[in-house]
């Protein structure tokens, strides 16, 4: 009987310990000549839940280009998962097709995702980007033109997200020299007690609609 209650008490901490935390995750984008790499690290319950996902593989094949994922334990250190895919404009279509089916079969879908994103904080906001065409004018102009575009995608960004660190934009003419890199991190956070209560809140809206559920499990239990 001793046992039970151990185990109970061990559940019960456990979900209190998830409730009181915060979601960490952190995406880093880099390119560096013809070599891509996106990684994402997940970090919850303090600490105790780590998770890394990884492409270190973008490359052109044919009508699209190949991904290769790798998904980690942190905390283990341990491979849980690796696999490869091909994106092609058919699989794009379909999946913005996928999307429109279940906007259609999901209450308010949008305002969903609109209340998710303002919950969520951007603690740490970096992107450095260097770049060279060779000649003096055409960086010069370039490096204009990658300034407003970053810019413009930072506002973007805040009409949605909350801004809780100064960002750091920088993009670095190579006037004598040609070449591109360009590194990007950001570090968001979620309470894991909301990201649990707005996971509710969409089963709710997938109920309310008209043929929801049986949309959402035909979409994501049946790809075609």
């Amino acid at each position: 009987m001793l046992w039970i209650w151990l185990v109970a008490g061990i559940l019960v901490a456990g979900m209190l310990l998830f409730v009181i935390s915060d979601i960490h995750i952190r995406v880093r984008y880099s390119r560096v000549e013809n070599d891509d790499t996106l990684a994402v690290d997940i970090r919850g319950m303090f600490g105790l839940l780590r998770l890394h996902y990884k492409i270190p593989l973008i490359e052109w094949e044919g009508r699209g280009f190949r991904l290769r994922l790798e998904k980690m334990n942190r905390k283990l250190n341990e491979l849980l998962d690796e696999h490869k895919t091909v994106i092609t404009r058919e699989r794009i279509e379909q999946f913005f097709q996928k999307t429109k089916i279940l906007l259609a079969h999901t209450a308010e879908l949008v305002e969903w995702t609109k209340s998710v994103l303002s919950r969520t904080v951007c603690t740490e906001l970096s992107w450095v980007t260097r770049i060279g065409l060779g000649d003096a004018a055409d960086t010069a102009v370039t490096t204009g033109v990658v300034w407003g575009i970053k810019t413009s995608i930072l506002g973007y960004l805040l009409r949605f997200v909350r801004l809780e660190a100064r960002p750091s934009l920088n993009v670095q003419p190579q006037f004598n020299r040609t070449m591109f890199s360009t590194e990007a991190v950001c570090k968001f956070k979620l309470k894991a007690l909301y990201a649990v209560y707005a996971a509710f809140r969409l089963l709710v809206r997938i109920l309310r609609a008209k043929g929801g559920l049986r949309t959402w499990r035909k979409i994501w239990f049946k790809p075609s």
